[in-house]
């Protein structure tokens, strides 16, 4: 590991706040990249591990990855590099395997510590939390400050935080504050403590619930769960030997369409049709649609996003974001068995009960009104990116200072075309960059690491390039 012992601020400072897999692989291309010793680099994380972040900081082996080892390079220019590093542990593992996201953190660690060995550069790794970040003395630089009372200059400055939370819940204001509501998905310690074999309620049905799921029913095999949503979609399943997409310029079918969501998922049906009566696979139409989605997304005008998100959103996340086949069949199960159910109802109420929280819902199908009694609640909603609820102090700091702004649809940040976050009026700001999953603002596709490889490379690039401006 080579870490500099020279004072931070004498070299240009670049300065990485989060150390998840965005943060840690801007670094690490960063490493590889630079050519001189003249740069100092700063990774800024509250956990004592940089690289794992909350996806990768699982323990638990029977937690999968939903992209096969084939497809999980976190290096955009060596696409089997993941791939090797399985094969190192296992021979047998090939690039259709789905193996668990601790190895996977593991693997960005290893990363991590191998491109700084390798370099000359000044790597500093800081375990702190950031909460603010402002601009240097006369407008040069920026200055980051700790929570523990530490601050540190830098030349450039990185925004890498991921999610910032659950989403809220409304209608779980009465159960504020109760050890019978989980406002946290992965707070796996407050899921242990539920009492044994009681039923517990999962509000959602994507892969943050299975999540839940799984982890509520593999210390207690007998408790019944329902998983709760307004349509009751469960994602769909990867096939057992998923095959890896060949590159190919935009699809014919997709070509002189309307820019709108309706001409788009039209053609798409189209396309999957057709290819299903020739005896292929609806998987393999949506996997070579990925690399475009990014400029389908971009072309579209905002009332159609809006419509895209609102009327077709669900039936798109669970054919594009699929289970693991083990994950798949591992649900399958608990279905079958009658230990999970999957209820397509809008949640009308939830209050304390003596038994843990009383819900009322309406059916979807027949508008009937059903009463649930569970020992907990779990909100599994999914991630929050909305800036404007955020309570996180560096969020809240740069929000209300102007530094950054919400989109329009809140689905992120507002970033230009060189990732530097947009301010509050309207300004890219120079110096201050963001990269991670409230990309998807400007790309939609911004949440797995097929796509933040990539963008982590081309910021990495991008830093460099104006270093020497």
């Amino acid at each position: 590991m080579s870490e500099s012992k020279n004072d931070v601020n004498r070299a240009w400072t670049i300065a990485v706040v989060g150390g998840g897999y965005s943060g840690v692989m801007v670094v690490v291309n960063l490493l590889r990249e630079v050519r001189d010793a003249g740069i100092n680099i700063l990774l800024m994380e509250p956990r004592a591990r940089p690289g794992r972040g909350l996806a990768y900081s699982i323990w638990d082996d029977s937690m999968l990855l939903n992209v096969p080892a084939g497809n999980m390079s976190a290096l955009a220019d060596d696409p089997s590099h993941f791939l090797g590093y399985c094969r190192e542990l296992d021979p047998s593992l090939n690039g259709g395997s789905f193996v668990s996201r601790r190895i996977y953190g593991d693997y960005l660690e290893t990363l991590l510590e191998q491109a700084a060995s390798a370099s000359q550069v000044g790597l500093h790794r800081i375990h702190g939390e950031a909460i603010a970040v402002r601009p240097g003395a006369e407008g040069l630089g920026f200055r980051v400050e700790l929570a523990d009372g530490k601050m540190f200059l830098a030349d450039q400055v990185v925004l890498a935080f991921g999610f910032l939370g659950p989403q809220p819940l409304p209608l779980a204001q009465a159960l504020a504050g109760s050890p019978n509501y989980i406002e946290n998905p992965w707070n796996f310690r407050a899921m242990d403590a539920i009492a044994p074999e009681r039923p517990v309620a999962i509000i959602g049905t994507g892969h943050t619930a299975i999540d839940a799921l799984f982890r509520l029913t593999s210390l207690d095999d007998r408790r019944p769960v329902y998983l709760v949503s307004r349509h009751g979609l469960l994602p769909k399943a990867h096939r057992a030997m998923p095959q890896a997409p060949v590159p190919t310029g935009l699809p014919g079918y997709l070509e002189n369409l309307p820019s709108t969501a309706l001409a788009f998922m039209r053609a798409l049906r189209g396309e999957i049709q057709r290819r299903q009566h020739l005896g292929q696979n609806w998987r393999d139409v949506l996997n070579e649609l990925r690399p475009h989605t990014r400029a389908i997304w971009q072309r579209w005008p905002v009332a159609e996003r809006l419509r895209f998100l609102a009327r077709i959103r669900p039936w798109w996340d669970i054919h594009r974001h699929r289970l693991a086949p083990a994950a798949a069949a591992r649900l399958k199960s608990r279905l079958r068995a009658g230990r999970a159910e999957v209820l397509a109802v809008q949640i009308i109420g939830m209050a304390p009960d003596d038994a843990g929280v009383l819900m009322t819902c309406r059916e979807r199908a027949t508008g009937a009104i059903k009463s649930l009694r569970v020992a907990a609640v779990i909100n599994c909603t999914g991630p929050d990116y909305d800036i404007d609820r955020a309570t996180s102090a560096l969020v809240v700091q740069l929000r209300e200072e102007g530094l950054i702004r919400a989109d329009v649809l809140r689905l992120g940040l507002e970033v230009d075309s060189g990732y530097r976050v947009i301010g509050r009026e309207g300004q890219p700001m120079s110096g201050l960059f963001y990269v991670g999953p409230m990309l998807r603002a400007r790309y939609w596709e911004a949440i797995a690491v097929p796509e933040l490889r990539t963008h982590t490379q081309q910021l990495a690039r991008q830093l460099l390039q104006e270093r020497m401006l």
